[in-house]
């Protein structure tokens, strides 16, 4: 936490993404690739995003990713954040 003369507080947060993505990484690896039988039609994980970068993400949008199916998957979609994925398969 910093004070700023004007009154103001900024905190400051900070996450070991780490053990995420590389957990990520091992779900995309066991999932196999999106024809395996089984995968289609049915539900299975397809992301999981660390805090800080959801935050981020809000802050980005102005809080629309959270509400907007379309944005949320264009996000995840995109290559820059592949690495957040779970799955093959696009949203």
């Amino acid at each position: 936490m910093h004070e700023h003369n004007d009154g103001s507080v900024t905190f400051n947060t900070f996450q070991d993404v780490e053990p995420i993505l590389e957990h990520n990484k091992m779900l995309m690896n066991e999932y196999g690739d999106k024809l395996t039988p089984g995968k289609r039609g049915t539900w299975h994980k397809v992301a999981s995003v660390p805090n800080n970068i959801w935050e981020q993400w809000l802050i980005e949008t102005d809080y629309a990713i959270e509400k907007d199916k379309k944005l949320l998957n264009k996000y995840l979609n995109d290559p820059d954040n592949k690495f957040f994925k779970t799955s093959p398969t696009n949203l």
